[in-house]
């Protein structure tokens, strides 16, 4: 997928990308990174990444209806500053780790610090998908929080990453492939209308 994205042309209940790990998602720690733009209306929430396993919401990524990036996993979430809804790429990395919950979300390369979730693990067994979220294992979407807009450069590692190699990735010079997930080896099926386009 080097040199590719994914678009999300409209909204929906049935379009996503069904990923597949690279190894099991027992996680104690993470980096995940992603480029995304955005099109969407003001006061509308949008799922960039879930991931659920049979009976809790493992891991997900919002953009929540006031713009700011929220944060779940198995409950309550933590709120990060805003995205823009609409145009050009933003890069984002969150990392977490479980021992003293410390999770960073870096946007452009601009870092905001929280604690959550100390001692917590991401549970394995479960589907992780770009594009909708999952109020059921695998199913049952809601359009109005399906993403809409393009993603590319997804990378995840089981790991948080040292802030030399996130600096790096933020300039475009870091060439470290993710463990968990890579895209320039990303293993995934596409549902619906969910295209494939070459970057110009």
């Amino acid at each position: 997928l080097t040199g590719k994205y994914f678009l999300f042309p409209k909204e929906s209940n049935n379009s996503y990308i069904e990923l597949t790990p690279d190894m099991l998602l027992r996680l104690n720690s993470f980096s995940l990174c992603m480029k995304v733009s955005l099109n969407v209306p003001q006061n509308r929430e949008t799922i960039f990444l879930s991931y659920r396993s049979l009976y809790y919401d493992e891991l997900n990524l919002w953009m929540e209806a006031n713009g700011n990036v929220g944060f779940y996993m198995s409950g309550e979430g933590l709120m990060f500053p805003k995205l823009k809804r609409r145009g050009e790429w933003q890069h984002i990395c969150l990392t977490w780790e479980s021992k003293y919950g410390r999770t960073e979300l870096w946007v452009n390369g601009r870092r905001d610090s929280k604690v959550y979730r100390r001692g917590h693990t991401v549970h394995p067994g479960g589907i992780a998908m770009l594009g909708q979220d999952q109020d059921a294992l695998g199913h049952d979407f809601d359009s109005s929080q399906s993403f809409v807009g393009k993603i590319k450069d997804l990378k995840m590692w089981d790991k948080v990453l040292s802030l030399k190699t996130l600096r790096s990735i933020f300039k475009g010079k870091e060439k470290t492939k993710g463990n968990v997930f890579d895209w320039s080896n990303l293993t995934f099926s596409k549902k619906g209308n969910v295209q494939t386009v070459e970057a110009i």
